[in-house]
């Protein structure tokens, strides 16, 4: 932890990823708990020399830092204190107010959680909030399933293997193979493909059938013995998910305690059930395509959500919950990768390798861990907020949210035409999601843009060179919105939160017409000179105003769009309707360095080109700006 960023902290509130503690004279002993949840969980920064009281935090410093610190990490190299060595490093920053301490505890690898304090495996800790909890039982379960080098998904099965399979299940899976592997299914029978693949394994001479094989192929019978409770909830909801509340009845709902291929036939028939379809016929095959155009992020979250769930927790189902503006899969057991991990190409250490690899040989998986950077591909390409994923270590689970709100909207890009900066589509999301966040790292950046790592660096690099952004507290990896642009784009005040989303986005009025402001809005020169200050500030486009912008996608005389809307005051008209539109950038003159030249001419900027086919794309899809249908 670096001096600022330690700084950064102790201005914000104490949280998951940062324990305090004032450990003037001596290591506290309750540290340990903090480095077992910690560990537990995604790591964290624990603090010595600070003390909090009221909500906030003091430096009284750490009186022998030396002797401090040696203690502290005797303790955690002790074995009869902590089960695993974990590499911590500490720094020690020299501050007015004293010195303090900074240990960093990494995340423990999977196989060796719970990490646990005096050898006794019930003195284990999780990270909640500004918490170290002990772990439950069932946390502690949950912890050693994921801890063995044998998968709870590969272990074979004391049953009768003549009644176990659901026959109808092994045909189509059997088709579904031969159709995606031609060729490659030469068995005789059943039993003998079954084998072949691993769902019959032999064990003292008998045929035995993996817990993979009943979850995926089996009869319900088997499959509850196996798995007693749902393999998925699906529900349907006709409210926003702003309104959910337990109490709140659904307008459809499925529950599938069966096998796992029948669980995905149930979701799919559920979900175009529910979904609108439009008939579409591609121009080359003149093949018809009506999926709708959300089924790739949907399908693989889906089968994402089957596959990777934790079967050996009976207490919590997996639930996929359709709302109006958003689509939630929820899901009992987290990933072991990271989010970055998950954003990148490449297999992945998951949960259940049987269960995955029974899916990918029929090509319901993806290849190569490529499944969640589809879910992002597919919704990026939908012009929405990239998906919002919440891998909780501490609870183990994980959640998934496809939101169906644009990321760029009308008022987002008259708001960038404003600052006269030539951003390229990739850079206007990466410019659009800041102004909502206020902040954002390079896996934000990866997700918006499907770039890698070296070139979302580039990128974000080349929004700095611009002044639209800069790096947090000295770090390379986290940024902020300018200085000089947040009274315009964020909120500016806790008050203000009950504001519109318009003025939270997008700044009050009033700022956009202070000097900071005024610094940065170039476009606005382009406007005629002395009257400038009295134009109005561009927020939202007129009906009049929308005309122009049909119409001006080609070089026009003011006679002429004064024609085209029908109006008869030339000074009106310039004054309301026009100017505006060249303050704002959307409009700009032929012949700018002559405003009334009998030659001039208004044509669209690029950003008015990108708000006029917005327009027209909202319109096409006969819906206003960030109104949700289907779902």
């Amino acid at each position: 932890m670096t001096r600022d960023e330690l700084l950064a902290k102790l201005q914000s509130i104490e949280w998951s990823d940062i324990e305090f503690k004032e450990a003037s004279w001596a290591a506290p002993r309750d540290a340990l708990e903090t480095v077992s949840a910690f560990a537990n969980t995604s790591g964290g920064h624990l603090v010595f020399g600070v003390k909090q009281a009221n909500g906030t935090f003091t430096v009284t410093g750490v009186t022998n830092a030396d002797e401090v610190q040696n203690t502290f990490l005797g303790w955690v190299r002790d074995q009869n204190k902590i089960s695993v060595f974990l590499p911590i490093n500490g720094s020690v920053h020299a501050l007015a107010e004293g010195t303090v301490l900074a240990f960093y505890v990494p995340e423990a690898q999977r196989n060796e959680k719970p990490v646990y304090l005096e050898r006794n495996p019930r003195k284990a800790h999780i990270r909640r909030g500004g918490r170290d909890d002990t772990c439950t039982g069932d946390e502690l379960l949950r912890f050693i399933r994921d801890a063995s080098n044998i998968r709870f998904d590969a272990e074979p099965l004391d049953v009768d293997t003549s009644r176990c399979f659901d026959e109808a299940t092994v045909r189509w899976y059997r088709a579904r193979f031969a159709t995606s592997n031609p060729g490659g299914d030469t068995a005789a029978d059943d039993t003998a493909f079954l084998r072949n693949w691993g769902f019959l394994v032999e064990q003292g001479g008998v045929l035995r059938p993996t817990r993979a094989a009943i979850l995926v192929l089996g009869s319900g019978e088997y499959v509850r013995q196996v798995l007693p409770r749902m393999a998925v909830d699906v529900q349907l909801y006709r409210n926003a998910s702003a309104e959910y509340d337990s109490a709140i009845r659904w307008a459809d709902r499925i529950t599938v305690e069966d096998n796992l291929i029948k669980a995905w036939q149930a979701i799919v028939e559920f979900y175009f059930r529910h979904s609108e379809r439009p008939f579409g016929v591609d121009a080359a095959t003149m093949r018809r395509d009506d999926d709708p155009p959300d089924y790739i992020s949907f399908r693989e979250a889906a089968i994402n959500l089957l596959i990777h769930q934790d079967f050996g927790d009976t207490t919590r189902v997996p639930v996929i919950r359709f709302f109006r503006d958003q689509t939630e899969f929820f899901n009992p057991g987290d990933a072991f990768a990271s989010r970055e991990q998950l954003l990148d190409p490449g297999d992945k250490e998951v949960r259940n390798p049987s269960i995955v690899s029974a899916f990918r040989r029929i090509g319901l998986s993806d290849q190569g861990g490529t499944g969640v950077r589809a879910i992002f591909d597919g919704w990026r390409k939908l012009g929405y907020l990239p998906p919002e994923i919440e891998n909780h270590k501490a609870e183990k689970s994980f959640r998934l949210r496809l939101r169906k709100e644009k990321l760029i909207t009308e008022a987002q890009l008259l708001a960038q035409a404003k600052l006269g900066a030539h951003l390229s589509a990739q850079e206007a999301d990466v410019f659009a999601y800041l102004t909502r966040k206020g902040q954002i790292d390079l896996t934000d950046v990866k997700a918006l843009t499907g770039l890698s790592g070296a070139d979302a660096r580039q990128l974000a690099q080349r929004l700095t060179v611009q002044a639209l952004l800069v790096a947090q507290g000295g770090s390379d990896n986290v940024f902020v919105l300018a200085e000089h642009l947040r009274a315009r784009f964020l909120p500016v005040a806790p008050e203000q939160a009950a504001n519109s989303e318009e003025n939270q986005r997008f700044g009050s009025e009033t700022a956009a017409t202070d000097a900071t402001a005024q610094a940065t809005d170039q476009a606005t020169a382009q406007a005629a000179s002395g009257r400038a200050q009295l134009v109005q500030s561009l927020v939202q486009l007129s009906a009049i105003q929308w005309q122009i912008v049909a119409f001006a996608d080609a070089p026009r005389s003011i006679t002429e769009l004064m024609g085209r809307t029908g109006h008869k005051q030339r000074a009106f008209f310039k004054r309301q309707h026009l100017e505006p539109l060249l303050a704002g950038g959307i409009l700009k003159m032929t012949v700018p360095d002559k405003p009334t030249s009998p030659a001039q001419r208004y044509v669209l900027t690029e950003a008015g080109v990108k708000l006029k086919q917005l327009h027209e794309q909202q319109q096409a899809a006969g819906q206003p700006e960030n109104e949700d249908h289907g779902h």
